[in-house]
């Protein structure tokens, strides 16, 4: 059976972890209200990871910056058996407080699309091709 838990393994917990998507973004996926970035993770790793980062100065209420991280979370929690095995933070962008909750959750699915997207497209570029057997 599938679980949908959003346990601490799901999560990007150190400083380390964080820098790491900082310094070696692979993938970046814009939408209005924020930003994406990923890495892959080591090949013994199964499961993707995720890192929310709101600043004060880009959403500046509390309650607002609570209900984007929070339906953030809600939506990997949804799509994350079907994202590669990736490290991601969230990053909020200037305006995100304006944003309707079914609109941010369209604009986080639409990024879960366009993530796994690009994580297939770059692994089928990498593939050697072989040559026809005849």
């Amino acid at each position: 059976m599938t679980s949908f838990a959003f346990q601490p393994e799901c999560r990007l917990l150190t400083t380390a972890d964080f820098k790491a998507v900082f310094d070696h973004a692979m993938y970046k996926v814009h939408q209005s209200g924020f930003l994406v970035l990923a890495i892959k993770r080591n090949a013994e790793s199964s499961q993707s990871r995720i890192g929310i980062v709101v600043a004060k100065r880009k959403i500046k209420r509390a309650h607002e910056r609570n209900r984007f991280k929070r339906l953030t979370r809600e939506s990997f929690r949804l799509h994350q058996q079907q994202l590669p095995a990736l490290d991601i933070i969230v990053m909020a962008k200037q305006g995100a407080d304006h944003i309707d909750n079914p609109q941010l959750h369209q604009e986080l699915q639409n990024a879960w699309r366009m993530l796994h997207t690009r994580v297939k497209k770059q692994q089928l570029i990498q593939q050697p091709i072989s040559p026809p057997v005849m």
